[in-house]
């Protein structure tokens, strides 16, 4: 972006800001996507303003500066809201706008924002491309998860049952799976994780590779007490590398099992994963059964 730009955003806002912060002028015709979104009482009616939506190139100005350069402050939604208001039609900028409180961590309002979105794209083919985040957000953010397994199916409808489809980066099938997991219905989370297994062998890749999956279907299996089987699939995560959870799991396992010995040497793999960082971490979410240290002292109490 050229240097005018950045001048001309700094000059614009400082202009807009300055203006009578009144509330929109209901003679105002915006499109019922800004209507909705209740833009910061920006005046509507200034001259600096009605410059900027005579070109809806410069919307598009104000919206990739404060993706690019301004995550996720303040001054990256107000101008996030005046590339709206520019162009209220581009519902890529409502995403953006939602993805600015999601960083944030204000969820709900990032929700808010994105369903405003896919409302206005229900209609079109760009639904199927923005639903995946949204059963993303529903498991780990809402933990809806009634929800999270209907956008799923909804994907899956649309995309013509394609069963390698991505939602937010994971496949959504073990989003299904881990939703379904997470409502106590491990029976049907394990005939998910197995349709996807058996789609990955289809298409030529090893059906252990997905570790969440393999994790998940996990607990599953040690919930309805296939101990052989849990204990295989966790097994099979720490055959490379270290893995906090799994161990942990195998540490529960054996203690049931009352082998003490076994669970003193898993307990001891899993403070030591979380001591060099092999357990679940993400920037932004907290995975089920992530473990923490006060559990590996519960446990360890109980085998004294």
């Amino acid at each position: 972006m050229s240097v005018k730009y950045v001048i001309l955003f700094v000059v614009i806002a400082f202009l807009i800001s300055c203006s009578d912060r009144k509330e929109v002028s209901k003679n105002v015709k915006l499109e019922p996507v800004v209507e909705k979104l209740n833009l910061e009482n920006i005046d509507f009616n200034s001259p600096a303003f009605e410059k900027l939506k005579s070109d809806t190139s410069f919307g598009k100005e104000y919206i990739d500066f404060s993706y690019n350069f301004v995550q996720t402050s303040l001054v990256k939604r107000h101008f996030n809201t005046m590339g709206l208001a520019i162009d209220p039609s581009t519902t890529e900028y409502i995403r953006r706008f939602s993805y600015s409180y999601k960083k944030a961590g204000e969820h709900q309002k990032a929700m808010q924002l994105l369903q405003l979105s896919l409302d206005e794209e229900k209609n079109t083919n760009l639904l199927l491309d923005h639903l995946d985040y949204v059963a993303w957000n529903y498991l780990y953010f809402y933990r809806d998860y009634p929800n999270t397994i209907k956008t799923v199916d909804q994907i899956l409808e649309l995309s013509n049952n394609d069963l390698g489809a991505s939602c937010h980066g994971e496949i959504c099938l073990v989003l299904k799976g881990q939703a379904l997991y997470r409502m106590k219905k491990y029976e049907e989370a394990i005939q998910v994780f197995s349709t996807f297994q058996a789609y990955e062998k289809e298409q030529g890749f090893n059906p252990m590779d997905n570790s969440l999956l393999v994790f998940y279907k996990a607990r599953c299996l040690a919930e309805l007490n296939q101990y052989k089987e849990a204990v295989e699939y966790f097994s099979h995560l720490l055959k490379n590398h270290p893995h906090g959870e799994a161990s942990y799991q195998l540490a529960k396992l054996h203690f049931k099992r009352e082998d003490y010995e076994l669970v003193k040497k898993h307990l001891n793999e899993v403070e030591q994963a979380i001591a060099n960082g092999n357990t679940f971490k993400e920037p932004f979410i907290e995975r089920f059964d992530k473990v923490f240290q006060y559990q590996i002292d519960d446990l360890r109490e109980k085998i004294h």
